[in-house]
């Protein structure tokens, strides 16, 4: 699994100033979130290379982080980054609020609707 999170990091396509760049497989490390009764705890655990992610205690829905080290060789702390999931660049807040009439189904009746 390193070894095709190396491949994707050296990539052509991989363009993004913000992800560190790597040299060989020694510049990062994969880890997983510790959780505390399912709930996520902010610290990240390392995972051994040599055994199958199943043997680390992973779900098939658990997400992999990538640990980048630095110059040094010391870990750097985990950066997480989430996506916008609307491709127009819209607010998701401003997105949701409807003005008056703009929604579909139940609502209260105004004046306008007699």
């Amino acid at each position: 699994m390193k070894q095709e999170a190396f491949s994707a990091l050296t990539a052509p396509i991989n363009e993004v100033d913000i992800v560190p760049k790597v040299e060989n497989e020694n510049d990062f490390e994969l880890c997983k979130e510790n959780k505390d009764k399912g709930r996520p705890t902010g610290e990240y655990e390392t995972l051994d290379v040599s055994k199958q992610l199943k043997e680390c205690g992973l779900a098939s829905y658990d997400t992999l982080y990538i640990q980048f080290r630095d110059s040094s060789g010391e870990l750097l702390p985990v950066v997480v980054l989430t996506p916008s999931i609307d491709d127009d660049g819209e607010d998701p807040l401003q997105a949701d609020i409807a003005g008056p009439g703009t929604s579909k189904g139940k609502r209260k009746r105004t004046v306008q609707d007699d």
